[in-house]
């Protein structure tokens, strides 16, 4: 055994000449020497503090550029790593308020709503996606339920206005209808807003 580049020890095994490569924190922390003997069961230690170091070390990487909800990360790391790596590595984040799915759950829930201007329906089916139970969902989402109409009203207005010009077009009034359909509204919601944004061309015109 020995320095191999960095932080990382190479490891040889006498009886079967495999090598394996610890990082310096697993070989200090189980005081790992040259010619030392452990049984398999210690060695299965080793392997296993040496697999949940490499998936902490992925995980906090993946937590840089975005969050993720409990689930989700699960899911990140199990191609990589054993279940059981997988559910400590998790917990161990959860423990220290890396991963939160409460505080998640908001955050998705203000970029879906506020900045992305999904309806609710869209906005439930993309944090399920993320992992989030629906508890945590309703949670999260019932701040805005006052404002649903209004982001709505706001995207006819400006993002999509042109679908709206005449309302004798029953063809692109369906369509600009469909679209909205698609960002997570509701029929009649939409329905309704549209009636409410005719009234209002029609009162200004006057």
């Amino acid at each position: 055994m020995g320095s191999h580049k960095g932080n990382t020890w190479k490891l040889e095994l006498d009886d079967s000449g495999e090598l394996y490569f610890l990082h310096v924190s697993i070989v200090q922390r189980f005081q790992l020497q040259q010619d030392m003997e452990l049984t398999p069961a210690e060695w299965e230690k080793v392997q296993q503090a040496e697999l949940g170091r490499k998936a902490y070390q992925y995980a906090c990487y993946l937590l840089d550029n975005r969050g993720y909800s409990y689930q989700e990360m699960f899911h990140k790391l199990e191609p990589k790593y054993p279940e059981a790596v997988c559910y400590a590595t998790v917990n161990r984040l959860a423990k220290y308020g890396q991963i939160n799915d409460r505080a998640y759950a908001e955050q998705t829930a203000h970029h879906y709503i506020e900045v992305k201007h999904f309806g609710f329906y869209r906005a439930r089916q993309e944090m399920r996606r993320r992992g989030l139970l629906d508890a945590q969902i309703d949670e999260a989402l019932e701040p805005y339920a006052k404002r649903t109409e209004e982001i709505l009203m706001e995207q006819i207005c400006r993002r999509y206005q042109k679908y709206f010009l005449d309302p004798d077009d029953r063809k692109t009034v369906e369509k600009g209808k469909a679209a909205l359909v698609r960002q997570g509204y509701g029929f009649h919601q939409i329905n309704a807003a549209v009636r409410t944004f005719f009234e209002e061309v029609y009162r200004n015109e006057e």
